[in-house]
């Protein structure tokens, strides 16, 4: 059983309430990537693309770099694990010093 679609909708809701303090908002895209529109009093200010379970590919990156040559900002979010891997490979790409990165990780304590 993938873990995807419901890790995605639980991170999906976590940055909407983080966001929601600093009057921004969050808007699906009907053909990701990237995940998600930010917007903040109806105005787009950047996309968020949440990365599950290596979904790194080339038609993503050209999306990236696409967004980014239109002015956009765009932030990817990926697991704390994952963070060093998808660094390397948007200096690869030329794309780190435009592309911010924000970490998740699930943490669980048992007595």
């Amino acid at each position: 059983m993938s873990l995807e679609k419901p890790l995605k909708e639980l991170l999906i809701h976590q940055i909407r309430q983080r966001l929601s303090k600093i009057k921004q908002d969050l808007e699906p895209l009907a053909s990701p990537p990237p995940d998600l529109k930010i917007k903040s009093y109806g105005i787009t200010i950047g996309y968020m693309d949440i990365l599950i379970e290596r979904e790194i590919d080339n038609e993503r990156i050209n999306k990236w770099k696409n967004l980014i040559e239109e002015g956009n900002k765009l932030i990817i979010i990926v697991s704390k694990e994952e963070k060093l891997k998808i660094t390397e490979i948007l200096w690869k790409e030329g794309l780190a010093e435009k592309i911010s990165i924000g970490t998740y990780e699930i943490n669980l304590f048992l007595p």
